[in-house]
């Protein structure tokens, strides 16, 4: 019978055919020339294929604990995948999918280093497929939320100069390209003109669904109201360590005032990018000086699209293909928060993460990834490097703090939106009311939580899960407990839910 990393591969094939924008991200050759189809008969077809491959990863036998975590992790995240399209119905009420999945297929593009005519002409052939892709949008979308609506409009202002850039890299401007900006200068209109949900809770996709992604994709025991409860706890315990870490730098000055203080002018993107650079060179060496004996690739730093900007206002991470280095994309931050980025998204964070999973054998822990593991593990490596003495000023210990109080104020929403005990607006004000933060960044991350159910919920769940095991490994060790021993068992494990991690590792619960 096939074993676990067969089937993956003939789910990464599929899953590579229905999304090659993500297929060009990793380098994968082949797909460049096209765009995804979501169509709702294109959509059909891909499920009855995802199904397929469902039932054999559940029929299939194994006998070791390694290959049963394995099985279990791509059954798990392939049923998530089903129940997402065949319930949540996302091609047809999230215009965003559609203009999401095209600013990747263009920045996938760009990510590529000059290459060849073949390269051209591939992208060329991608580019020419926009205005279909949009035809094909405005006949498969009903009924979208009108806050997701909102959303698509302001990505489609952010394309068209990534969609010029394509065209100046790939040689498009006197044929495809003005045809594919004509298509793309019509959807604001063809998109207001929808006949949108008025419901203000029409983004959410229930406290049901909710349970399920935390259970199937991140192994969680916990519901969503128990996640909740747990995040309001965590939020005032933060702020008290907050206002604590305020009072010993200036007892007069509530906490919010002073960190305004601290705050700077946004730098020019030459400073900026230096400074990141050095500042992620500076948690290495840190790392290095306290026998932390994982590493990982050089990792560049470069502007945030435009596009991407709408959904991730500060900075995402762009992972490693075959011909391209792994990018950190870095918007306006303030430059006090540049070191704490630097750790969050360089090493010990995202990006040693991934470089040590793409460094693993199994494609299933290459591949199937859990976004509580690698969110939640930049959140424990940020907490982390103060506790091996990075950065001990008090000024910097309170930055730190107030980054992830910010993070904690975004599970809330998340859950809150989604169990529709938040609006998008009452999670804006939420938002600005909690943590320093502008408005307008405060819209984007609300728009990121409405795209993409529970992965801020889910990185503070996968910090907790982590710190647990590391204290009930060191508990079980007791004297032998090594640190790094313990990281290094973690990264063999790539990007599986953690309570598998547990499994692996002969814990109970």
């Amino acid at each position: 019978m096939a074993n676990t990393d067969e089937l993956c591969r003939s789910f990464l094939d599929l899953w590579w055919h229905f999304d090659p924008a993500a297929a060009t991200l990793a380098g994968v050759p082949g797909h460049d020339g096209r765009l995804g189809a979501f169509d709702a008969g294109s959509i059909r077809e891909h499920l009855a294929a995802f199904r397929s491959i469902a039932a054999a990863v559940e029929d299939l036998e194994v006998e070791e604990t390694a290959d049963e975590i394995d099985r279990t992790a791509l059954l798990d995240h392939l049923r998530v995948l089903l129940f997402r399209f065949e319930h949540e119905h996302p091609y047809q009420r999230n215009p965003a999918l559609w203009l999401e999945h095209l600013g990747a297929a263009l920045d996938g593009l760009l990510a590529r280093p000059a290459g060849d005519a073949a390269d051209a002409a591939a992208a060329l052939e991608r580019v020419a497929a926009i205005p279909g892709f949009l035809a094909a949008a405005r006949k498969t979308l009903r009924q979208p939320p009108r806050f997701l609506v909102e959303t698509a409009l302001a990505q489609i202002s952010a394309l068209t100069p990534l969609l010029e850039e394509v065209g100046e890299r790939f040689g498009g401007q006197d044929g495809v390209v003005p045809e594919a900006r004509r298509a793309l200068e019509a959807m604001p209109a063809a998109l207001q003109g929808l006949a949108a949900d008025p419901d203000p809770h029409a983004a959410a996709i229930g406290e049901d669904e909710v349970d399920r992604r935390l259970h199937y994709e991140h192994a969680s025991i916990h519901n969503a109201a128990e996640v909740w409860r747990g995040a309001l706890r965590l939020a005032t315990e933060v702020e008290n360590e907050v206002i604590a870490g305020a009072a010993a730098i200036d007892p007069e000055r509530p906490w919010r005032e002073l960190y305004r203080l601290l705050q700077e002018e946004s730098v020019v993107w030459s400073q900026l990018s230096g400074e990141l650079l050095e500042a992620i060179e500076a948690a290495g060496d840190f790392l290095e000086s306290r026998g932390f004996s994982a590493t990982a690739p050089a990792l560049d730093v470069a502007p945030l699209p435009a596009a991407a900007a709408v959904l991730e206002p500060v900075a995402c991470y762009r992972p490693a293909g075959a011909v391209s280095r792994a990018t950190l994309l870095v918007g306006e931050p303030d430059r006090i928060a540049i070191p704490w980025l630097a750790v969050r998204f360089g090493v010990p964070g995202v990006h040693l993460h991934r470089s040590q999973s793409d460094a693993l054998g199994s494609l299933v822990r290459r591949h199937i990834v859990a976004a509580s593991t690698p969110l939640g593990w930049a959140l424990y490596a940020q907490e982390l490097m103060p506790e091996l003495g990075f950065a001990p000023e008090p000024e910097a210990r309170l930055v730190e703090r107030v980054l992830f109080l910010r993070d904690v104020h975004l599970a809330i929403v998340d859950l809150g939106l989604h169990t529709r005990q938040l609006t998008p607006e009452e999670a804006v004000d939420h938002l600005c009311s909690r943590v320093p933060i502008e408005r307008s960044a405060a819209l984007a991350d609300v728009r990121r939580l409405a795209c993409r159910p529970t992965s801020a919920c889910a990185a503070i769940l996968g910090r907790q899960e982590l710190r647990r095991l590391r204290d009930d490994v060191r508990a079980a060790r007791g004297d032998g407990f090594e640190l790094d021993g313990f990281h290094r068992a973690l990264f063999s494990y790539g990007g599986l839910p953690v309570p598998l991690i547990r499994w692996g590792m002969g814990l109970d619960g």
